[in-house]
């Protein structure tokens, strides 16, 4: 009985622990980068631009602005650059009380700082969009990846009991459809059919491990889980003027219910009982997002973009995980605050073929320090980008772009326990993780659009 205790509560604290990871992760990884062209202005003015058909993400009534039919299709390299150091992480166990009494129960983790988890991860994007002959209406359809996120800490890491390893993955598939109303007046609205999968893995310690626990000793959780949601977004495009464009958006927050499944594998001696597969549910919500954006004809060929983003990420208040079981639902709290993000761009006609592009962006991150972990350790974010645009015929033309992120350093301070809930104080094992993460991130976008 006790032991079976012991090997359901371990499974369930697992899952809790995973599943809200992940849930933060999603929301703290927002991908931005739906458009080379936009990379390439630090995403300023993405709600206004309506250059090419990716406006079906940022803003869906700037397919008014689109003549006859446009595919765009590119494609974002995101390389980012992590970098966690140990300060002072430490386990609290039996086993370590049991092998060295005037030690209260306490040791070092051991191990590496897991060297850089981040991995260059690749984010297409395609769009489609076609003028209704004889009628004000433009529609299109869109695929992107709108979250998303993917790290692989050495398994030696400090760090172990938070994090190894994270996958989050979307699809987003989003037929639209957008009014011109008048000469400076235009509606749209986009319906998302979105898909989300989750994988994470992290290691579990053994509390009854003589000295504490250890890489040796360690056991392994692994949990992975996908789901279907539908959401939408709508837009507004005003042109008070030729030369002016003023934009704004909404796209709806959507909420993923994740059906994860969970297996605890590798611990030994009494605690093998623990080793198992279970499964539960939980929310995965995202924020909600409203942009306005201008865009300025200076000059026949300058151009200038501004645009004022706000998430809202406290949705993520708390991950309710709901447990198949006689233990109920176990609540975390992830206390996210709401953020906003402002950039400024512009554009210039340097030859009737090539046109280039420049910006900055300020982003905040919706991590707090009492809750930020390692599978996101994120801070502040400051965009510098330029790029390109080259007509290689009437009909044809490709985007290029770059973008270097440079990350405030944040701190992490988060403890972890285990087996709680087995009724049996003395095995409870807290790990306190406790770095200091340095992150930096570089964009290469590449993007190609053909006008039939």
């Amino acid at each position: 009985m006790i032991w079976e205790a012991c090997r359901k509560s371990g499974a369930l604290l697992a899952l809790s622990t995973l599943l809200m990871s992940g849930s933060a992760l999603a929301g703290g990884f927002y991908i931005q980068e739906q458009s080379a062209a936009g990379v390439g202005r630090a995403q300023a003015g993405n709600v206004v631009a309506a250059d090419d058909a990716s406006t079906i993400y940022f803003n869906p009534a700037g397919l008014t602005e689109l003549e006859g039919t446009q595919v765009t299709s590119g494609i974002d390299l995101i390389v980012p650059s992590v970098n966690l150091t140990d300060q002072g992480s430490i386990d609290h166990s039996l086993g370590a009380s049991i092998a060295n009494p005037s030690s209260g129960g306490f040791s070092r983790p051991g191990g590496g700082n897991g060297g850089n988890p981040g991995s260059a991860s690749p984010i297409p994007d395609f769009y489609i969009s076609s003028q209704i002959p004889d009628t004000p209406l433009t529609i299109g359809v869109g695929m992107s990846a709108p979250f998303g996120f993917a790290s692989k800490y050495e398994q030696n890491s400090f760090a172990r009991y938070d994090s190894i390893d994270s996958f989050i993955e979307t699809i987003d598939i989003a037929p639209t459809i957008a009014w011109k109303v008048n000469d400076w007046l235009s509606l749209g609205v986009g319906l998302d059919e979105q898909y989300a999968y989750v994988k994470l893995r992290s290691a579990l310690p053994n509390s009854l491990a003589l000295g504490g626990p250890s890489i040796a000793t360690d056991g392994r959780l692994t949990l992975s889980g996908h789901t279907w949601s539908t959401g939408f977004n709508a837009g507004i495009l005003l042109k008070p003027t030729p030369d002016t464009k003023i934009g704004f958006s909404y796209r709806y927050g959507l909420t993923h219910n994740i059906n994860g499944d969970l297996t605890i594998s590798g611990l030994t001696g009494l605690l093998a009982a623990a080793n198992t597969f279970t499964n539960g549910f939980a929310e995965l919500n995202e924020p909600d997002i409203i942009s306005a954006g201008l865009s300025q004809k200076v000059t026949p060929e300058l151009t200038l973009l501004g645009e004022v983003d706000y998430y809202t990420w406290s949705n993520f208040a708390e991950i309710n995980i709901q447990v198949k079981g006689p233990t109920g639902n176990l609540v975390t709290l992830e206390r996210y605050r709401d953020t906003f993000s402002i950039a400024l761009g512009g554009e210039y006609q340097l030859t009737p073929q090539l046109k280039i592009r420049g910006g900055l962006k300020y982003d905040q991150t919706p991590t707090v320090d009492v809750f930020r972990d390692t599978r996101v350790p994120d801070g502040n974010r400051y965009w510098v980008a330029g790029g390109l645009h080259y007509a290689l015929t009437d009909n044809m033309g490709i985007d290029a772009g770059y973008a270097h992120l440079f990350v405030t350093d944040s701190t992490i301070n988060v403890s972890r326990s285990f087996y709680g809930q087995a009724g049996i104080p003395a095995i409870v094992e807290t790990s306190i993780i406790k770095a200091q993460s340095n992150v930096a991130l570089d964009i290469l976008t590449v993007g190609l659009t053909y006008k039939f």
